[in-house]
This record gives structure tokens, sequence and C-alpha cells, in this order.
């Protein structure tokens, strides 16, 4: 059986690769820092029962070196892996007055924990395996008032490049996937703050909607697939055209 591993698994994006992955007989490993949240999921969808679960905080490198232990000792490898786990921006705001430790925060989550994440992926891959990291429209586009998560994404998409061609010589083909706004629980608590939230950002982007989950995953599920067989180190832009606009 091959073995999925699915950073971030307990809702939004994360959650839908992992129930996508489970349908195609997958044997999947999954992790987020909120197990209550993970147990309810569970109830709502009782097929995440065979997943394994594991309460893993990815900032903080024991916790993320015992998951990998824990795959290693377990399963002994990975088939795939999608690199998806990411917290609330913590330095939004004008630059100079961000405070640094926030700053420092927001390079941590969003782009060193996705590099650990890889390097020890890829630890445990042979020819034939297949990553994808979940950047943002952010990493291909100036976003003010969030430069340092535009930074950290932007980041992720140099590393995505440049490791994909290191381990292509492996036959491991590493790619990202964009993706724009899409409408998550993130969003749904933004918008018990602002009722409005969704017409209005729906405004901005040139198909005038938000992403599905759903399309995302299907992007990474292309990716991942045999389909895209000879696509490497490529971002696949998932944004209504927002990247355009």
């Amino acid at each position: 059986m091959k073995i999925a591993l699915v950073t971030g698994g307990s809702k939004g994006i994360g959650l839908q690769v992992v129930l996508r992955l489970v349908t195609q007989g997958y044997n999947v490993i999954t992790c987020s820092r909120a197990k209550d949240t993970w147990m309810d999921v569970t109830k709502k969808y009782p097929e995440l029962k065979a997943v394994d679960y594991q309460p893993v905080d990815i900032s903080d490198e024991q916790q993320l070196e015992s998951l990998f232990t824990h795959i290693t000792e377990r399963y002994g490898k990975l088939d795939i892996a999608i690199n998806n786990a990411s917290p609330a921006l913590a330095s939004r705001g004008y630059f100079p007055e961000v405070e640094v430790p926030l700053l420092k925060e927001t390079l941590h989550v969003d782009f060193l924990c996705q590099a650990l994440c890889l390097r020890s992926e890829l630890k445990l891959m042979e020819a034939g395996a297949s990553i994808v990291n979940v950047s943002s429209v952010n990493g291909i586009r100036p976003t003010p008032n969030a430069s340092m998560y535009s930074a950290a994404k932007h980041a992720l998409e140099g590393l995505t490049k440049s490791v994909a061609l290191e381990s292509i010589q492996s036959g491991i083909r590493i790619n990202a996937v964009a993706s724009g706004v899409t409408w998550t629980p993130r969003w749904e608590e933004k918008q018990l703050e602002n009722a409005n939230i969704r017409s209005d950002v729906s405004d901005v982007v040139p198909i005038k909607r938000f992403g599905e989950i759903d399309e995302i995953v299907n992007a990474i599920e292309f990716l991942l697939s045999d389909k895209a067989s000879y696509i490497v180190g490529h971002t696949l832009v998932v944004d209504g055209g927002l990247s355009l606009a």
C-alpha cells in the first residue's frame, strides 16, 4: 500500500486532501496542532478513523523530529507528501511597524518548517515518489501589509525549484500549487467580523468568486499523479486570474 503524508490535515485544504487520498486507497498520515479539531472532523467523516493522526506542531523541531521517527519506524517510506500546514498570519501590518518576533515567527512557520519537512520527506522516498508544496499566489506577487508572509512564500517557490532539480536525479518529482483566495474555515472566521467579506474580496478576483477547496485539491492531485510525470519544479497557479490583475 502507498504511504502519504499530509501536514495540516485537520481542516481546510489539508483535510480535503486527506479525504481524497483515503478514497484512493492510500495509507495516510497527517498531523496538526489541535487534536480536538481532528476528533471533531472524524465524527463528521468516519472514514478518517483509518488515518494515522499525530498531534504535532511542526514549528517545534523536536515534535517534527518525533513525527518523522514515527513514520520511519512504522512505515519505513513515503510515496507522496503534501506540505500544507500554515498557521494564521502573525505579522500582518506595515513592515517597519511589525514587531521583530512576529516577523521571525512568520518566516519560521511559513518557510523554514516547510523546508525541514521537505528535507525529512526526501530521506524516506525513492524513485517514483512525488511531493507538492502548498504555496500561495502571494509567493509570486507583492503583498503589502503581509510582506514577510509573501517573502516566505517566495522563498518556498525558490526552494521548490532548486530541490526539484536536485531530486529528479533520484526519480522524485517536486512541484507546488499556488492557491489564490480560497473559501476555507479561516475566511469563514473573518466573515464573522465582516459579513460582506466574501463579496468584497470576490470583486477583486477576475473570475469574480473565491476558489473552492476541491479546486485546489484537484490541482494537488494532478501534480502528484502520473498524469504530471513530466512536470518538475513547476508551480501550478490556481487563483481565478488574481495574479494577472
